[in-house]
């Protein structure tokens, strides 16, 4: 294979590279600045538009049902002030992100997704209705039995995607 005719990814301007629209997935874990760095520095490098999401899926928003009467106590059993705190924290996440992007000097949109049926679904679909070229995401997202009962978001993701993925450890 001659790799001389795949095309320059690293080309900038109006022959800009195969990659032109990339997704950070960002989640809670401790690994989120390693994520987010990589994520950062492969746009720079690329030219490529770049866009962090943070999923808040329906299990996130399930558990204020859980919840029951704990949140009927403390807030009238507001479902939608719940959502509001969830919503807010993913945004706070998404700060970190548009800090970090400032500081690299990367233009970064930023948007948390609400109600997906799951954080991988969320992610693919973002992605494919966004013609996402490339997604960057996190491998140690969870751990323990949360990770063996739900599955891999990583692995989901990498799976089904319609791009490719960047699996960052």
């Amino acid at each position: 294979m001659n790799l001389g005719q795949t095309g320059d990814v690293t080309t900038k301007g109006e022959n800009q590279g195969i990659i032109k629209k990339m997704l950070i997935a960002v989640d809670e874990s401790e690994y989120r600045e390693k994520i987010i760095r990589c994520g950062l520095a492969l746009s720079k490098s690329l030219g490529a538009d770049v866009t962090a999401v943070h999923v808040v899926d329906r299990s996130s928003l399930a558990s204020a049902s859980d919840l029951g009467g704990l949140l009927g106590y403390y807030e009238g059993g507001n479902l939608e002030y719940y959502e509001e705190k969830l919503r807010k924290h993913a945004e706070d996440l998404l700060g970190e992100v548009g800090a970090f992007a400032k500081k690299e000097g990367v233009n970064i949109d930023t948007e948390v997704i609400m109600n997906a049926s799951s954080a991988a679904e969320g992610i693919i679909n973002y992605a494919s209705s966004k013609n996402v070229d490339l997604v960057v995401i996190g491998t140690k997202g969870m751990t323990g039995a949360k990770k063996f009962l739900m599955g891999s978001v990583t692995s989901k993701v990498s799976s089904h995607a319609h791009c490719s993925v960047l699996a960052v450890r």
